[in-house]
């Protein structure tokens, strides 16, 4: 019986280990599992190219911050991309050799574009690398840009109407002249447009890509491969956390290179845009609309004081309107052939004051001008 009972205990131990190996090896094999899917995952969207736009002045960590993180996706040919192969000297004087010119490069995933300071406003000039930059947007899956960078991608015209990110050094104002909104954050994404803020927010916004392609494992690996936890002994970094006075310190710095190119910019596009508000306005149009205003609503309560006012300079403007250049935004088919019937209209309705008709015939002419006057407008705008 004492022998029994110790092949017992040997049969049930042995049959415990056996049920632990067993148990520890398909853990093992569920982890192992685990560990490959993390390893082989597939981006939601296929990246197979991703280009650094680098040029004479930029700033080195906006271009190698995300160029070293976006690394970390698999089978990913990522490259630096110039106006012209060869040395780049960075801001500080770093060369770095670039080996493809915007002519080789046609198309891309991803394209990033780092900032810098006064070279960066220089790039916003040059309307080759514009072109470029929107015909690489045409097929990318995200069009980025670090710091400053977003000046470029701004003078493309692709952010218009866009929030995005930038650096914060006159932000809103310098954004707001491409058409942008704004938002102090540390990255934003707006459809395929990703923006940052300066500097080191590029790799923050490089991870959000990462995020975005490859989910929240893959990520924190990639954060763990680049040991990426940032702890800045002061919280400075951000310009609504900082010490006035600090804020001001670089305001000031960054004004004595970069404010006289600014104002410029803003006093050109505000020239352009009122020589295009006059190419699209018809000032004669609109004198016209100002007298019929004050004649026709008065009429519809049944007050004819002013259109006995008013008739004799109906017909003035409406002859000067037939006689004016018909601005190219309203050359449309019938707006010249309804002004003519306008003036034709109004010169009858002054006659008719003149002759002192009766209010009635007076009412239905005035009505019909106002719809002769409203056919003229949404032949204009249609």
């Amino acid at each position: 019986m004492k022998h029994l009972t110790i092949i017992l205990i040997l049969m049930y131990a042995a049959c415990i280990s056996a049920i632990a190996q067993t148990s520890e090896a398909d853990s093992t094999a569920k982890r192992h599992d685990e560990l490959m899917q993390i390893i082989m995952t597939k981006p939601k969207v296929p990246i197979k190219t991703i280009g650094v736009y680098v040029y004479d002045g930029y700033n080195t960590l906006d271009a190698i911050g995300p160029y070293q993180v976006l690394s970390e996706l698999m089978s990913v040919n990522i490259f630096f991309v110039a106006k012209n192969k060869g040395f780049v000297k960075n801001q500080r004087g770093l060369e770095v050799k670039v080996d493809k010119s915007i002519a080789e490069v046609e198309q891309l995933d991803i394209l990033i574009i780092p900032g810098g300071a006064k070279e960066t406003f220089f790039q916003t000039q040059d309307q080759e690398v514009l072109d470029w930059i929107r015909k690489i947007d045409q097929k990318s899956v995200y069009t980025a840009s670090v710091c400053t960078g977003a000046w470029i991608l701004g003078a493309t015209g692709l952010l218009e109407g866009k929030n995005v990110s930038s650096n914060w050094y006159r932000a809103s104002e310098i954004m707001g002249m491409y058409g942008a909104k704004y938002q102090p954050e540390r990255f934003v994404r707006d459809g395929k447009y990703w923006t940052s803020a300066g500097v080191t927010a590029g790799m923050d916004m490089a991870l959000g890509m990462i995020n975005e392609l490859m989910g929240d494992k893959y990520t924190k690996a990639a954060l763990l491969d680049l040991e990426y936890d940032p702890k800045p002994i002061y919280p400075d970094g951000n310009a609504t956390k900082t010490e006035p006075i600090v804020k001001e310190m670089l305001m000031q710095m960054y004004d004595m290179g970069l404010k006289p190119l600014i104002d410029g910019e803003k006093s050109k596009k505000e020239e352009l845009a009122l020589e295009k508000k006059k190419q699209e306005s018809w000032p004669e149009l609109d004198d016209y609309h100002a007298v019929m205003a004050q004649t026709f609503h008065p009429a519809e309560e049944g007050n004819l004081k002013p259109l006995y006012a008013n008739a004799e300079q109906l017909a003035a403007k409406a002859s000067i309107l037939k006689k004016s250049v018909v601005p190219a935004k309203y050359q449309k088919p019938g707006v010249k052939e309804s002004v003519e019937a306008l003036e034709k209209e109004s010169v009858a309705l002054a006659k008719m004051v003149k002759k002192k008709k009766s209010e009635d015939e007076l009412k239905k002419a005035i009505f019909a001008l106002h719809d002769r006057f409203h056919e003229v407008m949404e032949k204009c705008h249609h």
